[in-house]
């Protein structure tokens, strides 16, 4: 059994996925406390569900053309979720997972994106444990999948900026400002002043929020 906040389809709102349309099993529970969370009620828990029951219920919300399911949290790691990985794949669906950077499990190399924060200051939990990251970040590069963080301040974008030169960061790096605490134009005018050195960045904010949209 596993504890799910929601399940729902929209469009995926960040990241170099954006605008994609998806299927969300958001999963409950979390071992972070990030002030600037913006799914808290996930930290809560969900409703007890097995593995085919989720599956029938990520069918029902797909719209019958939508490729991929996003398993999101929370913190989807802290649950044992190679059986639902194994079962969606099964019924032909591609499979992303949103994870915090504080856990690695084998379970990511079966999934076909996978997302990793880069915590910084701001969050009150900034990364630190750089063993776990990097055995999450060499999945990334095995398969596909991006590092993604979210800057409140110039302390968070100093942060970022070391981070990704001490910690040899490679392949698609995405930031995006902290929803009211930064804005869009803030957030790319401290990059085009002091470039972040690396070469796959890109400057995003969150469209769901623009749009209104789940």
């Amino acid at each position: 059994m596993l504890n799910v906040s929601e399940i729902f389809f929209s469009l995926n709102g960040e990241g170099v996925l954006i605008g994609v349309p998806t299927v969300f099993v958001r999963l409950s529970g979390c071992n972070l406390r990030c002030t600037w969370c913006d799914t808290k009620y996930a930290w809560e828990e969900g409703a007890k569900k097995d593995v085919e029951q989720i599956a029938r219920e990520v069918k029902k919300e797909d719209n019958g053309f939508c490729e991929w399911v996003l398993l999101t949290g929370g913190e989807p790691l802290l649950q044992e979720i190679g059986g639902l990985v194994d079962e969606l794949k099964s019924i032909g669906f591609t499979i992303g997972i949103e994870t915090n950077g504080s856990l690695y499990k084998d379970v990511l190399k079966k999934c076909d994106f996978i997302s990793v924060d880069i915590k910084t200051p701001s969050s009150q939990n900034p990364t630190s444990d750089m063993t776990t990251f990097a055995h999450i970040a060499n999945v990334i590069e095995e398969k596909k999948g991006q590092m993604k963080a979210v800057i409140a301040d110039e302390n968070d974008y100093q942060f970022i900026h070391t981070f990704v030169r001490e910690a040899k960061v490679a392949g698609p790096l995405v930031l995006q400002p902290c929803w009211g605490r930064m804005t869009y134009n803030q957030l790319c005018h401290l990059y085009f002043e002091h470039p972040v050195p690396h070469r796959d960045i890109r400057i995003l904010t969150q469209i769901h929020k623009l749009g209104d949209i789940k």
